[in-house]
Order: C-alpha cells, then structure tokens, then sequence
C-alpha cells in the first residue's frame, strides 16, 4: 500500500464540477448537466481533513436502510472493499444527481478493481428508489433518514442550521477495506466541488 500521504497528495489534486445550492434547484437538473459535460477543465482543488482519518475502523455497528430492509457497514463490507459517495440529496440536487448518474459509468471499473459502489444521502428510501430506477443505476444506493451514518463518520456539514439542507454530509469519497479501515478518502469543504471518474479511479489505484 502507497503512504498515506500520497493520498492526500492525490486527493488534494481533484478536478472538481460546479454545483450551486439554490432554492431553485429542482428546477436545473437539465441545465446542471449540460454545464458539467460542456465546460472546459476546471482548476484543481485542495480538499479539507474533515471526518474519521485513513486508518481509522469505519462504524461498523452503524446501520444504513435499504430496500431490501436495514443492514449494518458490516454486513456491506462482507460482500468485499466498498466505495462511498456521500451526496447532498437526490431529490432537490442537481449536481448531485449528475454526479451519481455520472458515476454509474464506472461500476464495472471499480468491480475490476475489487470494489463495490454505494450511494449515501439523508433521502428516504422511496426518493432514492425512484431516482435509482429512472437512471438505471448498477449500485445500490444507502438511506440514511437521520444521518446517523454521516455522523458516525463526522461527514455532517455543519453550516446548515435550518431548512432542508439540515444533517446533509460534505460531498465526500470514503474508501473502506473489507476489514473495516478507511484506506482512501476525498472530502470537499465546498459542496459545489466534486471529483470526476478519472480522479476516483486513480484515488483508488493509489491505495
């Protein structure tokens, strides 16, 4: 395994995509899209130390909700290594909902990698069942209602004190082995900022 630092190094250096937290969201998921896929090469961006370190043991008591029912990090990490992405909402987040459509491209690179993908936001189980099966996304994606899993990985945003946007977690990456050690992490201190596949892939190669 690479230094830790290199991680950081690598994480450090995320081409990033614009996403804007107006009221008005739900309103420019189209217009999102065609922003992100028509602008030119963003600049690099540093990434914050926010959340439990490389090295750190997950909370693997924690338990996210499902469709198929309530399962623990655990039970998720028996099944081989896994991949998080911690987003906003897809209900009234364009760019997130960009970023988890985008992501979907590469299901079957991580796979080859030994890694499985999830999706993480505080949206009930019935909005990301929806916006999954409109988007025919190959992974699966983790309820957290109260974000009790973001909390349990110290990923909450704490600049929301009201409105919707309460208990929503920094756009975040987390890498974790199967025996529970965050290996990898990317957390962005500015929500409109997030990596692209290219930038994921190498996060993990770099492991």
């Amino acid at each position: 395994m690479k230094r830790t630092a290199s991680l950081f190094a690598l994480a450090s250096a995320l081409v990033i995509a614009a996403c804007s937290p107006s009221e008005n969201d739900s309103d420019q998921g189209a217009e999102a899209a065609e922003d992100i896929e028509s602008s030119p090469a963003p600049e690099a961006i540093e990434t914050i130390e926010a959340g439990l370190a490389i090295g750190d043991t997950a909370p693997l008591a924690a338990t996210f909700n499902t469709g198929d029912g309530e399962t623990s990090l655990a039970a998720i990490l028996e099944q081989g290594p896994a991949v998080f992405i911690f987003t906003r909402s897809v209900d009234w987040c364009p760019f997130c909902q960009t970023q988890l459509k985008g992501v979907n491209a590469i299901v079957s690179d991580l796979e080859e990698r030994g890694y499985k993908l999830y999706g993480v936001s505080y949206d009930s189980i019935e909005s990301q069942d929806r916006f999954s099966k409109n988007q025919m996304l190959d992974y699966a994606m983790l309820s957290d209602e109260k974000s009790a899993m973001i909390d349990a990985f110290e990923l909450r945003d704490p600049q929301y004190t009201e409105g919707k946007a309460v208990g929503v977690p920094y756009a975040s990456v987390v890498v974790i082995g199967k025996d529970g050690k965050i290996t990898a992490k990317a957390v962005s201190g500015d929500f409109k900022k997030r990596p692209t596949n290219e930038q994921l892939l190498a996060l993990i190669d770099a492991i």
